[in-house]
């Protein structure tokens, strides 16, 4: 497991309850994307769930690369919205219980409810390293173009 210096405001962003897109790939090498919710360890990794038997959780099972896309809702000057983006190497929790606390723990902040209710027979808890931060924003550290974004 390795931690991340995130930046602040990717951090604010991530703790904001966005919606994510998360791409993994297919064994035949076709990408795949999922829209999920997402959380933020202490130590910078982000964790989500899933039900063992959806392709996000078989494929990354397959091939642990995966990279999320997280969209903010403040545009700068330049005209362009914030995203972040975030490159990193999936682990999987397949352990029901710590996946249906995590569920229920990830339900109450993003809809104020108590328990996430689907019956899904338990969730796999995925954490992901990160090795790579982009997008547009202050998290960016890269060389960008003239109007911000990444190169």
């Amino acid at each position: 497991k390795m931690a991340y210096d995130l930046h602040p405001e990717a951090r604010a962003l991530i703790e904001s309850r966005p919606c994510a897109h998360l791409v993994t790939m297919r064994p035949n090498g076709r990408p795949h994307v999922s829209f999920i919710w997402i959380d933020v360890t202490d130590d910078g990794r982000i964790q989500f769930g899933t039900p063992p038997w959806r392709v996000k959780g078989k494929n990354l099972a397959h091939d642990p690369k995966c990279i999320l896309s997280i969209q903010d809702n403040q545009k700068l000057e330049s005209g362009l919205t914030r995203h972040l983006l975030i490159d990193g190497i999936a682990s999987i929790d397949n352990d029901p219980e710590r996946g249906q606390k995590f569920m229920d723990q990830l339900f109450r902040k993003y809809t104020g409810a108590p328990r996430f209710g689907l019956n899904e027979d338990g969730h796999l808890l995925v954490t992901v390293d990160i090795t790579r931060v982009s997008g547009v924003g202050p998290w960016h550290t890269g060389k960008t173009t003239s109007y911000g974004t990444p190169i």
